[in-house]
């Protein structure tokens, strides 16, 4: 399923920023709150681009993974950090879609 994203607000808090999210998909609008650690935002990225952009290649990178998540199985908020423990592959992958 194609889904497009529109991410809005930056928020920061206390070690991380949170970020109200837009998903498109499936002729269906979802809002969620996606949140990104410094510690993340940093192992990922070293800095090179804004966290918001760090958000947007997790949640590519999660749709990207076929049969195990569509768009209508988003939750409502999440870390990314849960996607570290579910795909141990994103450590290497994710920085170089950055």
């Amino acid at each position: 399923m194609q889904a497009e994203f529109e991410i809005g607000q930056e928020d920061e808090q206390d070690h991380q920023w949170s970020y109200q999210v837009s998903v498109f998909a499936g002729g269906r609008l979802r809002q969620m709150t996606v949140t990104l650690s410094y510690q993340d935002y940093d192992l990922w990225s070293r800095g090179r681009v804004a966290p918001s952009r760090v958000v947007e290649a997790c949640l590519v990178f999660l749709l990207e993974q076929g049969g195990v998540v569509s768009a209508a199985d988003l939750v409502d908020s999440f870390d990314c950090s849960t996607l570290r423990r579910t795909f141990p592959m994103l450590d290497q992958e994710l920085p170089q879609r950055l």
